[in-house]
C-alpha cells in the first residue's frame, strides 16, 4: 500500500523514526515535509532515508498549527504524482496545514490524522469548523495517549481510534550501568526549557537531593527558563551541581539518558496547555533511568506503574518522591526494572506495526462508533483537565489574528 504522509516535524531525522518503521512494516511510504522548520534539531539538509521525500516551501515555518505549504498547485501535483491509497496528515486536525490538504486531497482518498490535543478546547471561528470538518472526513485517528482520544471522540469523530505512543530507538535508547552506588547521583530534566516544563522546581529538586548526597542536575535542552534555573542554583548553593547541556544529536542524547539516576517530569498545566505525551518518559525508561514528576496531563498514562508521581505542583511531595528513590536502592531498581519491562512494548518498530494495520484498516472499511464526551469518557476516560477550573478552556489567545490565513 502507498502511504503519503505529511509531518512539519519530518526535517527532524529523529522523529521520521515512525516513517521509516510503517515502510518496515511493508508499506511504501512517501513523506513531505517543509523544506525549512524553525525547531531544535531540524536539518538544513536531510539525511538519507530509504524512503522519497518531498520538501515543500511554506509559511508561518515553525508555527505547528498555523503553517501551510506556500503553492497549493504544488500540493496537488504530489497528490497527484503518488497517487496514494491513504494519505497520512501528521498534523492535528484544527491546523490550517490539516485544511489545506483536506481541501485538495481527491474527495474519495481515505485519510488518517494524528492528534495530540488532551484539553476540550473551544476553537474560534473558523478554526472550530475546520476540526468539525476534518473529524467528520478522516477514517483513521492516531492519538498519543487516551486523554487525546476521548477529545476527538467527544468532539465527534466516530471511525478508526487507536491509541499509538511516541515510540523509541532500542538501538539507540537502551539501559546503562547506572547504579546508587555511584559516587555522583544524576538527575536530568529533558526537553523545552520553559516555565510549564517546571524548569525551577528541578533545580529545588537538586538542592533537596544535595543535601544527602552528592547529586547533579542536567538540564537537557534550550529555552528562556536556562538563565533563571542559573540564578536559582546559585542562590540555593548548588550552581556548581547544575549543567545545562543544549540540543544533542539522538545518539548523543541516548548517550547521556544512559548516565541518569533519575528523569524529572515536572510539568505544571497552563490554562491552555497540559503535558500530552512525555517522550522524555519512553526515552528514559528504556535508558534505564527511574522517573519521577507530576502527576499531570498524560504523564500517569505514560509512566503508568513504572513512576513514581506526587500531585501536580507539590514541590515538597516531589522532592520526596525523589529522596525516597535515591535512599533506596530496592525501590529504585524496581522502578528501573519496571521502566525498562515497559519500554519493550514502545518501539518505534512495534508502533509502526500497529500504525501500518490501522492504516490498512482505514482503507478497508468506516465503522461507525458512539460519539460525544459521555461516550468517550466510557471508552477512553476523561481528557485531561485544567487546574484552574475550565473543562472547556477557550484557545482564543493561542489563535488571535489569524483567521484571515484561511482565505
Amino acid at each position: 500500500m502507498r502511504v503519503l504522509r505529511v509531518y512539519h516535524g519530518g526535517r527532524i531525522r529523529a522523529h521520521r523514526a515512525r516513517d521509516r518503521a510503517i515502510a518496515a512494516a511493508g508499506h511504501e511510504v512517501v513523506l513531505v515535509v517543509p523544506s525549512t522548520w524553525t525547531e531544535g534539531g531540524s536539518e538544513a539538509e536531510l539525511s538519507h532515508e530509504s524512503f522519497e521525500v518531498v520538501e515543500l516551501p511554506v509559511t508561518r515555518a515553525g508555527d505547528i498549527n498555523r503553517h501551510r505549504y506556500a503553492d497549493d498547485d504544488a500540493v496537488r501535483r504530489v497528490l497527484e504524482r503518488v497517487r496514494p491509497d491513504v494519505l497520512d496528515l501528521h498534523e492535528e486536525p484544527v491546523s490550517l496545514v490539516a485544511r489545506q490538504w483536506l481541501r485538495n486531497a481527491p474527495p474519495d482518498l481515505p485519510v488518517a490524522m494524528y492528534t495530540a490535543q488532551n484539553l476540550d478546547k473551544r476553537f474560534p471561528p473558523p478554526f472550530a469548523q475546520w476540526e468539525k470538518r476534518a473529524l467528520r472526513r478522516v477514517q483513521a485517528v492516531y492519538p498519543c495517549s487516551r486523554q487525546a482520544a476521548s477529545v476527538v471522540r467527544g468532539k465527534g469523530f466516530a471511525g478508526h481510534l487507536e491509541v499509538l505512543p511516541l515510540g523509541y530507538d532500542p538501538d539507540l535508547f537502551f539501559p546503562g550501568d547506572q547504579s546508587l552506588d555511584d559516587e555522583v547521583l544524576r538527575l536530568g530534566l529533558v526537553g523545552r526549557m520553559v516555565p510549564e516544563k517546571g524548569v525551577l522546581d528541578a533545580v529545588h529538586v537538586l538542592a533537596a537531593a544535595a543535601d544527602h548526597r552528592p547529586a547533579r542536575l542536567l538540564l537537557i535542552g534550550d529555552g528562556p527558563e536556562v538563565p533563571r534555573a542559573r540564578a536559582l542554583a546559585a542562590e540555593l548553593g548548588v550552581s556548581d551541581r547544575l549543567e545545562h547541556v543544549p540540543w544533542l544529536s539522538t545518539p548523543d542524547l541516548a548517550a547521556l539518558y544512559r548516565t541518569l539516576h533519575v528523569v524529572l517530569v515536572p510539568s505544571v498545566a497552563t490554562s491552555r496547555w497540559i503535558e500530552q505525551f512525555g517522550r522524555m518518559i519512553v526515552e528514559g525508561q528504556a535508558s534505564g533511568a527511574a522517573v519521577a514528576g507530576y502527576w499531570s496531563g498524560s504523564i500517569p498514562e505514560v509512566t503508568a506503574d513504572a513512576g513514581l508521581l506526587a500531585a501536580e505542583g507539590d514541590l515538597q511531595g516531589l522532592t520526596r518522591v525523589v529522596h525516597r528513590l535515591l535512599s533506596s536502592p530496592g525501590d529504585w531498581r524496581r522502578l528501573r526494572s519496571a521502566g525498562i519491562e515497559l519500554a519493550l512494548d514502545r518501539t518505534w518498530a512495534t508502533v509502526g506495526r500497529a500504525h501500518a494495520d490501522l492504516l490498512d484498516r482505514a482503507v478497508s472499511e468506516r465503522p461507525m462508533n458512539a460519539v460525544g464526551r459521555a461516550a468517550a469518557r466510557a471508552e477512553f476516560g476523561a481528557p485531561a483537565s485544567s487546574p484552574f477550573g475550565q473543562t472547556r478552556p477557550h484557545a482564543l489567545p493561542v489563535l488571535r489574528g489569524i483567521a484571515a490565513l484561511g482565505r
